[in-house]
């Protein structure tokens, strides 16, 4: 029982540590992405091509698409676990040794 505890801890902390990863990649898409909409635009509006075509508008929307992907969000209390952090390391410890 417990290695199974232990085990169990093991899955809690990792799946922490994804969800802190997985959080970091999300804004720093969301950071390029505005980085990319913001250039995009600057050099559209400071040096327009004679004729606009859909080509001209890929950067803009590259970077567009990369900030909406960043502010999508699960709905509250969706596939919210008990966040790795609440783990009691002492209750860990008090469990009697099998």
């Amino acid at each position: 029982m417990r290695r199974l505890e232990e085990a169990s801890n093991v899955v809690r902390a990792a799946t922490g540590l994804l969800r802190q990863t997985s959080g970091l990649l999300r804004q720093l898409v969301m950071m390029v992405g505005w980085l990319v909409l913001l250039a995009g635009s600057v050099r559209l509006l400071v040096d327009p091509p004679s004729t606009l075509s859909p080509e001209h508008f890929v950067a803009p929307g590259a970077g567009a698409a990369a900030v909406i992907q960043g502010l999508i969000r699960l709905p509250a209390g969706r596939w919210r676990p008990e966040p790795a952090y609440l783990v009691d390391i002492a209750d860990a410890a008090r469990t009697p040794e099998a």
